[in-house]
């Protein structure tokens, strides 16, 4: 009578990839589950609902921290975003204002305003290097920022509607009075 016997399986019956695959599905399974940003997302809820009357994209949310959606994760990244007013006290953003940015290793980049008064930077045309100088001008006009960016690009970030012992206030061309003509229909 003949006796069968099992060899114990080999280590290497399973092929040295397959742990590995196993790992990465199981990392994408529960990332897929909802690996989220608990302060991002409040940050977005802050902000409050998108007006129904102006649709997504450049023109969308003057006034309001550009950065906190606009970071690369679900939005279009931006590197430098905001908006200027014509005024400190104004509520009517101004267009085809042209924003000066200077960077610590000196590169520099212009960009302008569009009719709600907002610009926007992408990663591929400038990506500065903190600290950041900026200056804005139009129609003879300049404010140069008394300090520099330091951290963040998203304007609204510290310039807020109205000032604060946090916010210097809005960013605006005029400080004294005059009227720029109105390009946009």
């Amino acid at each position: 009578m003949s006796t069968l016997t099992q060899k114990p399986a080999s280590r290497r019956s399973v092929p040295r990839w397959s742990s590995a695959v196993q790992f990465a599905g199981v990392f994408l399974g529960i990332a897929g589950m909802g690996c989220t940003n608990p302060l991002q997302e409040g940050a977005i809820a802050d902000l409050g609902p998108e007006s129904p009357a102006i649709p997504l994209g450049p023109l969308h949310r003057p006034g309001q921290p550009c950065l906190v959606c606009h970071d690369g994760a679900e939005a279009t990244e931006l590197t430098v975003a905001g908006t200027i007013y014509e005024r400190a006290d104004a509520t009517k953003p101004i267009p085809d204002v042209l924003v000066h940015l200077v960077d610590a290793r000196g590169t520099a980049y212009v960009t302008a305003t569009n009719c709600a008064g907002n610009f926007f930077v992408r990663p591929g045309d400038f990506t500065p290097e903190y600290p950041m100088r900026v200056a804005i001008e139009r129609d003879g006009f300049r404010q140069e920022m008394e300090s520099p960016v330091n951290v963040d690009g998203s304007c609204a970030s510290c310039h807020t509607n109205d000032p604060s012992p946090r916010s210097a206030g809005r960013v605006y061309l005029l400080s004294v009075a005059a009227t720029l003509e109105d390009r946009c229909p």
